[in-house]
């Protein structure tokens, strides 16, 4: 982030309020709110955090998240924790970029709706569940509101070498891998972090390409394969940071998974690894009708990976994935952003529809993997 911040005001900016920003250098929302404060097409004018931002939740919150809003409120953005207490979106069209914990989602969105945004850029997977996410369409639709959400591999380099690979290689397959670096004893923070549980939170980003490019929905599904060797599933029990005996708590995630689809109207199938300690390099590759692997495209790449490696070293308290998807969280927000001053669609990005659609089937795929985990 810039040490000097200047709000961009004219007919050629966005106007942009960040809703659910968390620590720095380790929410989502703080590291969008980096990228947006340098992007010339968008102009920040409010910083939500109903959680720091809260003196009852939050009576004393720590220097780091203190110094951010002191630096935010020199340069004129709002920083509070209800996007009720911003003035509302009437004098110029403007954006919520909403990053907070799912379960927060549908108040926020509301929220936002009701302020007058139109523009809402929502990360994954958008809501906790089908029913909610759907709710906030319809919400949407009512009011003229656009829809996107924050699903970058959509739009990531390596991920479209493979699908163009795919497409000229008749009978070909994918594997989409995706890793993520926590160390083992880190997991009960990322369940914690992350209730809604593995596939709608880091492998919902593969579900989204499987209904985007390969029509993939709960209602063409032929066959769903978990590949149940430990090497590839685990299912996992650990213990919810700050409860104690006798009301301990404990949460149940997959802390890695790996399935292949098939549909109804293809004998092709498409296949999805993730694991939250699999590390930094995720991959898609393409095999032929034997089997055959044609070529693995890494993500990142072996010179991005040195860059990425450093960039660890010299800030080791940053999240890794930060450095490794930079490009494409900004590619995605400049896309919308853009959209939003044209008036255009969002070209690759995905809509709530599709988002709705990916819900479905992380539901599904659950379910599933817990039955055959269960039978066995």
């Amino acid at each position: 982030m810039s040490d000097t911040l200047v709000n961009k005001v004219g007919d050629k900016t966005l106007d942009v309020v960040l809703v659910g920003c968390g620590m720095p250098k380790r929410g989502m929302g703080w590291y969008h709110l980096t990228q947006l404060l340098e992007m010339e097409n968008a102009n920040v004018i409010g910083m939500v955090e109903p959680f720091f931002l809260n003196p009852t939740l939050c009576p004393t919150p720590p220097a780091a998240f203190t110094e951010l809003v002191t630096q935010l409120e020199a340069a004129s953005v709002v920083c509070t924790d209800s996007v009720s207490k911003l003035k509302e979106f009437e004098e110029k069209d403007t954006m919520c970029l909403i990053a907070g914990r799912t379960n927060d989602n549908p108040k926020l969105f509301k929220e936002c709706v009701d302020q007058g945004a139109k523009v809402i850029y929502l990360e994954k997977p958008g809501a906790p569940t089908v029913a909610e996410l759907q709710e906030m369409s319809d919400l949407a639709e009512s009011k003229g509101v656009k829809v996107y959400l924050g699903y970058n591999k959509n739009v990531t380099p390596y991920v479209q070498k493979a699908l163009a690979l795919q497409k000229e290689n008749a009978g070909s397959s994918i594997t989409f891998c995706h890793n993520n670096s926590y160390a083992t004893n880190e997991l009960n923070e990322c369940f914690t972090r992350n209730r809604e549980g593995m596939l709608k939170n880091m492998a919902i980003h593969e579900l989204a390409l499987l209904v985007s490019f390969f029509g993939v929905t709960v209602d063409t599904v032929k066959d769903f394969n978990l590949n149940t060797h430990t090497l590839f599933t685990e299912k996992l029990s650990v213990w919810v940071p700050g409860t104690v005996v006798p009301n301990d708590e404990y949460i149940s995630d997959f802390s890695r998974i790996g399935f292949s689809v098939t549909t109804k109207d293809s004998d092709n199938s498409v296949s999805v690894m993730a694991d939250r300690c699999g590390g930094n390099v995720s991959f898609a590759s393409v095999k032929n009708a034997d089997g055959v692997e044609i070529e693995k495209f890494n993500f990142p790449d072996e010179e991005t990976l040195k860059k990425v490696e450093k960039q660890c070293e010299e800030d080791p308290e940053m999240m890794p994935y930060f450095f490794v998807q930079s490009d494409d969280y900004s590619t995605l927000k400049n896309l919308v952003v853009d959209s939003a001053l044209s008036g255009e669609p969002a070209q690759s990005v995905a809509t709530i529809q599709i988002a709705i659609e990916a819900l479905k089937l992380a539901e599904y795929f659950t379910e599933e993997a817990g039955r055959v985990l269960d039978a066995m």
